[in-house]
């Protein structure tokens, strides 16, 4: 099941734009609709969404964060091959990654590194990374509004929270 974006969405745009595959579309003050076909259920849009008004794959509404807060990826240096790969590079839409020479760099031409501020969080590259050297934090369960009981629900969303026993 795809993101799905509810009624009370106020049209801001923010979730379109951190949208890796161009799946939100609608115009600006109206509301958005989530393309289950381009979804790829990575969480960026609902990390951003200020009306928080995005369920995830779970039916489960997502929490907005704080740009500070917001997934980012991380890259292992112990566990990056550099050079060899670059399949996380290529993969990233928003250019979030490059390869460096670091200190911890084993490889010739470097390692892969992040360039936070293009970073959405979108999981392409912890997806595609075969040696697990790329991931993204907060993980993805982090993701969700349930996992932050002190939160109070942004109001009109009370109906859409799904409370677990």
């Amino acid at each position: 099941m795809a993101y799905e974006i509810v009624e009370t969405c106020i049209g801001c745009t923010a979730c379109t734009n951190r949208c890796p595959t161009n799946a939100i579309w609608g115009e600006r003050n109206t509301i958005h609709y989530i393309d289950p076909a381009l979804c790829i259920d990575c969480g960026a849009c609902g990390a951003v969404c200020p009306v928080e008004c995005i369920l995830d794959d779970d039916g489960d509404i997502c929490r907005k964060f704080a740009k500070k807060e917001w997934p980012k990826a991380e890259v292992d240096p112990d566990k990056c091959i550099g050079s060899g790969c670059e399949i996380c590079i290529n993969v990233c839409p928003f250019d979030a990654l490059e390869l460096d020479f670091t200190s911890e760099a084993s490889d010739f031409f470097g390692q892969a590194v992040v360039i936070e501020k293009n970073c959405t969080g979108c999981r392409l590259c912890e997806q595609s990374c075969g040696w697990d050297a790329v991931h993204i934090f907060p993980r993805r369960p982090m993701l969700k509004k349930l996992h932050y009981p002190g939160d109070k629900p942004t109001p009109g969303q009370e109906k859409f929270l799904r409370t677990r026993a």
